[in-house]
């Protein structure tokens, strides 16, 4: 990994300097980390516990595909976002405009876009994958030992930051607001009305990026919005939210 190490080095640094949004991170990894690949844009999707995958933040040059692909899918579609999670491997494509023909939904979309190759690679916490990355790059690359080690090393570094941040984030907006005498109709009266607008949208099965595009903010602003209100919930996902949103805070207060 001896050509990389300057890249993950970089990488290291940068997250350490600041408190980082999801989408900083995204357009320093287009800019700075995959400059070597030639990489012109990125995505991240979360695995969901309700056995789907989300678009959860994308950046680059050019926002590939953002109205051509769903922003969710099922976890047993395929697709490499997929075969990658389930797999925990790298997936290289390099055969772009075409797709392997086992991604039969993908290739029914036109593709006119100049990037050659597509790769994808799993993000685990505690050894379980919990989301993957993937990135457009423009030459025909093909996967080596050396570029899945950098690959590899950058995911762990990614996660390191961004998922042991997010569970610390949910866990001190917990300490702050949980009462443990208050019942959870109070919990959520503590939300401000764009943290119940979010909460409502999600009950309504709305991915991160609908909402930030219904509503105008950033993907990053609406997933930092989205822990605090697990956090205030005492939940840990969308399915849960959306029970206690409709059995407890819509029955409760007649909305």
């Amino acid at each position: 990994m001896g050509l990389y190490l300057e890249q993950v080095s970089d990488f290291i640094t940068h997250l350490g300097s600041k408190n980082h949004t999801i989408d900083e991170i995204l357009s320093h990894m287009v800019l700075r980390v995959f400059r070597p690949l030639d990489a012109s844009s990125i995505f991240l999707f979360e695995l969901s516990s309700e056995g789907t995958v989300e678009s959860i933040a994308r950046s680059g040059a050019s926002f590939l595909a953002r109205n051509r692909y769903s922003d969710s899918y099922d976890l047993r579609d395929a697709i490499p976002i997929n075969d990658c999670i389930k797999s925990r491997k790298s997936v290289w494509i390099n055969t772009l405009p075409l797709w392997p023909k086992e991604y039969v939904s993908l290739n029914s979309i036109a593709y006119t876009d100049p990037e050659k190759s597509f790769i994808c690679f799993p993000i685990e916490k505690a050894g379980t994958p919990v989301a993957a990355i993937g990135i457009f790059c423009m030459p025909e690359l093909s996967p080596t030992t050396e570029l899945d080690s950098f690959l590899r090393a950058i995911g762990s570094v990614f996660s390191l930051y961004v998922y042991q941040q997010e569970a610390m984030s949910a866990v001190q907006v917990g300490t702050k607001t949980q009462r443990t005498d208050s019942p959870t109709r109070n919990v959520i009266n503590k939300l401000n009305e764009r943290q119940e607008l979010i909460l409502k949208l999600i009950s309504e099965g709305r991915t991160n990026y609908n909402i930030s595009e219904l509503l105008g903010y950033s993907e990053s602003t609406i997933r930092q919005e989205t822990i605090r209100i697990y956090a205030y919930l005492q939940c840990t996902s969308r399915v849960e939210a959306t029970i206690i949103y409709k059995e407890r805070y819509v029955q409760g207060s007649g909305v």
